[in-house]
């Protein structure tokens, strides 16, 4: 167990990082009506409760958290190795802890108090940021809240099922809106290609303080499991947005496991390079592409559900691949692979040229066990140093063309010639790929307040078996994120739907 955890010492936040106490919300007589929030007596004067180490009287002061030294590269990942929660936890009315600044002193946010991002919050190298099961951290709108965990330092967002770590808008519930916040960044020291010589690339939706990238393919940011991370998505300027979750250079290390990002208005999930695997990732009504990446993206993928919003009217596929923005073939080249996703797009048609892959600008890939369908078109290849493998997938009621446009020399638009004369229908269709354009017959892929997206029956008799490489579930050897009704693993507290 890292030591983090162990030590019980309480420690002050150092450095350029506060931590206040908003006195606000819990109300008192005594210091019995604080006993459930540790830390904390009663100032009688103002009828609130406050931090012990603040003086009597009205105004914010530091408040203290867990913390210690930091522990082993990646300790306490496990649910078991999550700090106990406390009785306080499910309390409606917790003190609210306000976080701003640079996170100098490895720390714990536990459950029995609510956190607001004021600003961009850095997590900075050699630190580690936990986060106990149960908590809610919700990001200022004005000041565009977001957590960045910088190379070097690490968030450990290890929740449950039942008790997810919820990261949200910080406007009332009733008035929450996509764009209402920042977003999380993990950054990481994994590679990432560029022009030989180039510095560091410069993550997007940061104006500074977000280089990553490095030459450690293993390198680990931490973990997070059962999270969810809504509302986010806030937009600095033209094409420079935060995505859900973005993760820049993450390494092999690091987990990533039941996370869904919902009501985001940029992407859901975008890879900049790096080798983190992923499993089990939820998109709902993001505002641009539900799984993103490039800068040489080299990870592993399996169960990746999406269900888009019909009333964004965007361009806005469920697969963006890029190797990078010019398409070049710097190296490491993106090579995803992917096994086990439905996709389901808007399933309206807005002439947004919308696809459920847009693989593009000299990115390789495996992809199988796909089910794509409700798009404006299946499948867009675009560029001849474009290089997939997709297999053992199902293309369905996708409105315009159900798999790829005809593509033509002298088309204009959707048809213009993209790709150097392929013709992406016949390599798509060929008999040894085993793709079909069938009927998944999935119950319901676009109800968005109760989702149903498994089949009546496994999809087993066209299916690809993963390989069993200690990531990959080899037990999945069926199309799609869900095997069928009984295939349970998006439901639960960790999950919302609908707006």
């Amino acid at each position: 167990m890292s030591r983090l955890f162990g030590l019980a010492a309480l420690v002050f936040c150092v450095g350029a990082c506060t931590l206040l106490l908003d006195t606000s919300r819990s109300q008192c007589r005594t210091d019995a009506d604080c006993a459930a929030f540790a830390g904390t007596v009663c100032d009688t004067r103002e009828q609130l409760c406050v931090a012990r180490s603040m003086p009597p009287g009205p105004g914010p002061g530091t408040i203290p958290v867990s913390g210690g030294e930091m522990g082993a590269p990646d300790a306490g990942m496990s649910d078991a190795a999550a700090p106990p929660a406390s009785a306080n936890c499910l309390a409606a009315n917790k003190p609210l802890v306000t976080i701003e600044g640079e996170i100098t002193t490895s720390a714990t946010l536990s459950c029995d108090r609510d956190y607001l991002l004021v600003g961009t919050v850095f997590v900075t190298p050699g630190v580690v940021l936990t986060i106990q099961k149960g908590t809610t951290v919700r990001g200022d709108k004005a000041s565009t809240g977001t957590l960045v965990v910088q190379p070097g330092g690490k968030l450990l967002a290890v929740g449950t099922a039942d008790e997810p770590i919820v990261f949200t808008s910080a406007v009332p519930e009733s008035a929450r809106q996509p764009g209402d916040w920042g977003g999380v960044i993990l950054l990481g020291r994994a590679p990432v290609n560029g022009a030989a010589g180039a510095p560091r690339p410069q993550i997007e939706g940061l104006l500074k303080g977000g280089e990553f990238g490095g030459a450690d393919p293993s390198d680990g940011s931490g973990a997070l499991k059962y999270v969810r991370i809504e509302y986010s998505g806030s937009k600095l300027g033209p094409n420079n947005e935060i995505n859900g979750l973005t993760l820049g250079g993450v390494g092999s290390g690091t987990v990533l496991d039941f996370i869904q990002v919902r009501a985001t208005t940029d992407d859901c999930f975008e890879f900049f390079g790096g080798t983190v695997s992923a499993k089990h990732l939820v998109c709902q009504n993001n505002g641009d592409d539900g799984f993103d990446w490039d800068n040489g993206y080299q990870g592993r993928l399996q169960f990746l559900f999406l269900q888009q919003d019909p009333e964004v009217a965007d361009e806005t596929n469920g697969f963006e691949g890029d190797n990078d923005p010019t398409g070049s073939l710097n190296e490491p080249r993106s090579n995803p692979t992917v096994f086990n996703a439905t996709l389901c797009g808007k399933n309206l048609e807005l002439d947004k040229q919308q696809y459920g892959m847009l693989l593009r600008r000299s990115t390789l890939g495996t992809f199988r066990n796909l089910i794509v369908s409700g798009f404006e078109a299946g499948l867009d290849l675009r560029d001849a140093t474009t290089e997939v493998e997709i297999t053992h997938s199902i293309f369905h009621g996708n409105l315009l063309e159900n798999l790829a446009y005809a593509e033509v020399t002298g088309g204009s638009g959707v048809l213009a010639d993209d790709d150097g004369g392929l013709d992406e229908q016949a390599y798509v269709l060929a008999a040894s790929r085993r793709n079909l354009m069938m009927d998944p017959a999935l119950v319901d892929c676009f109800d968005g307040n109760a989702p149903r997206p498994y089949p009546g029956a496994a999809l087993v008799q066209n299916a690809a078996t993963p390989p069993d490489d200690g990531f990959f579930d080899p037990q999945a050897a069926f199309v799609g994120a869900f095997r069928d009704a009984n295939d349970g693993w998006a439901r639960g507290n960790w999950i919302r739907w609908g707006r």
